[in-house]
Parts: C-alpha cells; structure tokens; sequence
C-alpha cells in the first residue's frame, strides 16, 4: 500500500532530509514537496529524482487546502529565524488547521527540544504554540523535537580553521545535547512507516552530549588542529551572538535538553550520529570555513 506524504519545508535541511530518508524507505511513499517555486534549482531536482513538487505557501490556507486533501500524511516543520515568532505560529497553525479539514492520517510536526516545557526561549514558546494548536484540532499528532543541530557549528567554522578556538555562551561542565538534521528526516521516515506506533507520541531526538571542553577536543582530533574552548560570559554575548541565540544558552546552562539518547536507537531502529561522526562524514579533516550558514547567523545579517 502506497502512503503519500507532503513534506513542508522540502528544499531546506530537514524538510529535505525527511524527503531523502522517504525515497529511500522499503516501504511505498508517494512524495510530495511544498514549495513556493517548482522552476528553483533544488525544486527542479527533487523532480528529477521523483518527488512531485506541488506549490503552494504556508502563510495562504486556500493554496494549501488542495495539496493537502491529496495525501495521507504530513511532514511540517517551520522556520523562527527566516520568518520571525508571530508568521511561524501563524503558519504552523495554518498547516495544521488544514490537516485536520482534510482528515490526515499522521501529521508529523518538528518542533524543537524541550519546547513543552516552560523555558522562555522565543523559538521554543512558538514551537509550542504550534504544538498545542494540533492538540486542540485533535489531529493524528506525531511530535519530534531536535536538540541543538551539529550544523550550527558551521558558524565557528573560520574560528576554529584560523584562531584554534571554539566560543560560546556556554559555562564549564555544561552538557550540550546535539543533533544531525539528516537523523531528523530518518525518524521521521520511521515515525511515517510505523504510523500506529507513532501517532500520539512525542520524542525529543538527540544524537551526542559534549561540555563545550568535549567538543573542542573532538574538534581537534578531527582537524588536527589544537582547538580551546572559549566560554563566553552571557552578559557579553548579546551582541556577537544576537538576543534570541544568547538567551537559548542561559537556558542550556540553567536547564538543557533532556533526550533519552540510549533509548532512542531502540525505538527508531538505528544508530543516531555522534559529533565525531557528524565531522568525519561533513568535511571537518580539511575544513577551511563556513559551508553554510545556520539560519542563527542569517538572521542577524
């Protein structure tokens, strides 16, 4: 039996990963990409590898409707740092809405980790907004929540190719739990193949742990370079690392991410990738700087 599934977000990095993973499941999806330009570059390749590209905008609830209406399952995930809080609430529950007019049979919602709890962290608190909206519209709800994704570390890139140090807000002994986008799209995946075990459940996803001390000695083995961490006081964060970035890290060294990382392999059936991993498998043994940049980063530009 073929499940179709709509995947938001598909030419970004986890929309994209959730696309790849579903292409190359053993089961039957049939899938579909919401984008706002089928004649962009990466829309044209996902075409090409099978994917049928269907436009459409998160913000616009009637060109959303018919997508929607032709598939059994959705994929949606929202951007806090291209469209600020109040338009990614706004199209989260757009989405959502239109889910449960059309009578989904999963709507797989990312979010972020650790975004139910009272942590009063902007990009949380819409997350959960979005959240509480599909529980109210009692939508067949399956939440994954990502921790702090390995890629932001492209930002510190330059820093540790040229001045052999990784900075942040971050204080001694503080554990940051960390993620590969492309384990998002793979959860997804098996969250879409094993729907009757899924839906009703959320699940924080985190690959790794490391103090920001770890990560540089991870760092250092990777490039081969001697790299120290730099622990930025908060109170002089605001203006490298912006406001929403800054108070994200009060609240790692407060609080943190919580995600069952042993469990996790069991549930989902695979192993969710490591820091070293992620380095190996992403260029880091002869990084020269930035390959892209986190979305963090644009929205201060």
């Amino acid at each position: 039996m073929t499940t179709s599934v709509l995947v938001t977000g598909c030419t970004g990095n986890q929309g994209g990963s959730v696309v790849e993973r579903l292409l190359e499941s053993d089961a039957d999806f049939d899938v579909r990409g919401l984008t706002r330009d089928a004649s962009s570059e990466r829309a044209r390749e996902l075409s090409n590898r099978g994917v049928t590209m269907v436009e459409g905008d998160l913000n616009d609830r009637e060109l959303l409707a018919p997508h929607v209406a032709d598939v059994d399952a959705v994929f949606a995930v929202t951007n806090f740092w291209t469209v600020g809080y109040e338009q990614q609430v706004q199209q989260g529950k757009n989405v959502a809405a239109v889910a449960a007019e059309e009578g989904v049979d999963q709507f797989v919602l990312s979010g972020v980790g650790s975004h139910e709890k009272e942590t009063g962290v902007p990009h949380f608190d819409s997350a959960w907004e979005i959240d509480q909206h599909a529980q109210d519209l009692d939508l067949p709800l399956t939440v994954l929540q990502p921790v702090f994704f390995f890629q932001n570390l492209e930002a510190f890139a330059e820093d540790v190719v040229e001045d052999g140090q990784i900075a942040l807000p971050l204080e001694e002994g503080v554990s940051l739990q960390m993620i590969d986008t492309d384990d998002v799209g793979r959860a997804a995946a098996v969250a879409f193949e094993n729907r009757e075990e899924f839906v009703g459940e959320r699940v924080e996803l985190a690959g790794d742990e490391k103090t920001l001390a770890e990560t540089a000695e991870v760092l250092s083995e990777v490039t081969g370079r001697d790299v120290e961490p730099v622990h930025v006081p908060v109170e002089d964060a605001y203006d490298s690392f912006g406001e929403e970035f800054t108070v994200m890290c009060e609240w790692f060294n407060e609080v943190g991410y919580s995600a069952d990382i042993p469990a996790l392999e069991d549930r989902f059936g695979f192993a969710f990738t490591d820091l070293e991993s992620y380095l190996r498998e992403n260029g880091w043994e002869d990084k020269e700087g930035m390959a892209s940049v986190p979305g963090w980063v644009k929205a201060m530009q």
